[in-house]
């Protein structure tokens, strides 16, 4: 057949394959910026909110918040969508909490992390503001099923689709989702034990009137055998002074914010008291995020990387848990986001080289 008709290309004129990606997060979002200008995509994301992992609260990052220097992909983003890095504090004194009290130490020094201007979470509404696809929020995938095309359910409705990609955590998308026919064990398997990065994390932000710390000589990192806190950082925004660590995994989260002036007034003295505000997410209870298999703590960064589909090559895993490179950073989301629409192309282009 003529690739023309009409003056028209036949390319042009040929119904779109429609396209659903589940998840609206880093991973979810730049995965349909890739496709949505030769599929018909759509995004299915359970919370009110995109992002996923990503979240911004009054300015803060809840989630990841680091970039460093190698990773190429979301480096080159972030220049292409016109955002702007500041390099993460780190000057000073660092102090080491034990039983037997706080000490100052100089750390050595090491690669230098940058963070993003409005917080990573600007990164996510430039990618939005480019798609021209539909995002729908609040809306929960519940099973899949595979006739002559597939069908996916969610709490609201039925979309009858080419192919799938899942930008969930592994062990989610086999936990809340019910496939016909089921997933092949192996590829179960496989997805159950791969450990959702962040999924045991809590992670607190506090803010003050003034950065005292950075005034006193100190980066404002602290790494710590007592807690509640066991590592913190320096928060600070253009806009507002903070500090941010992360919760001992056996810390109950009852009266968390108590517990953390308690070691913050330790650490830093009477001045450290009075916070302004005190933000706080426990990743083991976001039920979108993390699964009960993943409430005890890593022992070390996960081995990352998979290739797994489903329902014969219709549908793709993925995700920074599925990245080859920089799995479980925002890198690693990108580098998943690459590999997934890179090969949704070339499987369609060869069906239909085979029609």
């Amino acid at each position: 057949m003529s690739r023309f008709i009409r003056g028209f290309s036949y390319n042009a004129i040929m119904k779109k394959e429609k396209v659903l990606i589940i998840g609206a997060g880093l991973c979810g979002l730049y995965t349909a910026y890739l496709l949505q200008d030769d599929f018909d995509v759509e995004i299915i994301e359970a919370r009110e909110r995109i992002g996923g992992r990503v979240h911004n609260i009054a300015g803060h990052d809840m989630g990841p918040s680091w970039i460093w220097g190698h990773q190429r992909e979301i480096l080159k983003l972030i220049q292409t969508l016109g955002l702007v890095v500041f390099e993460q504090y780190t000057q000073g004194l660092a102090l080491y909490d034990v039983p037997d009290g706080v000490q100052t130490f100089s750390p050595p020094q090491a690669a230098k992390s940058y963070r993003i201007e409005g917080g990573i979470s600007a990164l996510l509404e430039a990618i939005k503001e480019k798609l021209h696809c539909t995002i729908h929020l609040g809306e929960q995938v519940l099973s899949i099923s595979q006739t002559k095309e597939l069908e996916v359910e969610t709490n609201k409705k039925i979309y009858t689709v080419s192919r799938v990609i899942s930008t969930l955590p592994p062990r989610l998308a086999v936990k809340s989702i019910v496939y016909t026919p089921a997933l092949e064990t192996a590829v179960k398997n496989t997805l159950e034990n791969i450990p959702t990065w962040m999924g045991y994390s809590a992670k607190c932000v506090i803010e003050y009137p003034n950065a005292f710390w950075r005034e006193e000589g100190l980066s404002g990192f602290t790494f710590s055998h007592v807690g509640p806190l066991s590592e913190i950082h320096d928060a600070s925004t253009k806009a507002k002074a903070a500090l941010f660590g992360f919760v001992q995994s056996n810390v109950e989260s009852a009266n968390i914010e108590k517990k953390v002036l308690e070691q913050l007034v330790r650490l830093y003295g009477v001045q450290a008291s009075e916070p302004t505000h005190i933000h706080f997410v426990d990743w083991k209870e976001e039920v979108y995020t993390s699964t009960e298999a993943d409430k005890k703590p890593l022992s070390s960064h996960p081995n990352y990387g998979f290739d797994l589909t489903h329902f014969e090559g219709k549908m793709f895993f993925s995700g920074t848990e599925s990245a080859m490179s920089d799995g479980g950073y925002l890198e690693g989301a990108l580098v998943a986001a690459l590999h997934a629409s890179e090969k949704i192309k070339r499987e369609t282009e060869n069906d239909t080289n085979h029609r």
